[in-house]
């Protein structure tokens, strides 16, 4: 086990870094059990970058604005709900992820929907 252990770190760094870079960040003068080393730390405190992309969360509710009538979201968008929906969107509260998605109305053509509740409600983007 302890000499897979070592060959799977060797063949990560060295598959994963081209020759310039082992050498700039000196990983190609560390011994086997080293470099074994070092890939059970960045393994153990670090999120491969395909598991990080894949795990991107959706925005989440900032701001409730005018009685639910506007929505502001953490990646600053802002939208402004249908008066119909808007009894929904009084309710939502902060810190909550909301999924956009396309909605069937061309006056509003998007959907958000709440993570928590699970209400969905009919906006258009504003412009900022």
């Amino acid at each position: 086990m302890f000499i897979f252990l070592l060959v799977t770190a060797l063949t990560a760094f060295d598959a994963k870094m081209s020759d310039r870079e082992l050498q700039k960040t000196g990983v190609s003068r560390l011994s086997l059990p080293e470099k074994k080393a070092l890939h059970e730390w960045i393994e153990e405190h670090y999120e491969k970058k395909v598991m990080a992309q894949n795990q991107q969360k959706e925005p989440q509710l900032q701001e409730n604005l005018n009685n639910g009538s506007l929505i502001r979201l953490t990646d600053n968008t802002l939208w402004k709900i249908a008066p119909k929906d808007t009894p929904v969107t009084q309710g939502w509260i902060t810190q909550v992820e909301i999924k956009i998605s396309k909605s069937e109305d061309e006056n509003y053509p998007f959907l958000l929907t709440n993570s928590l509740t699970g209400s969905s409600v009919k906006a258009q983007k504003v412009p900022i």
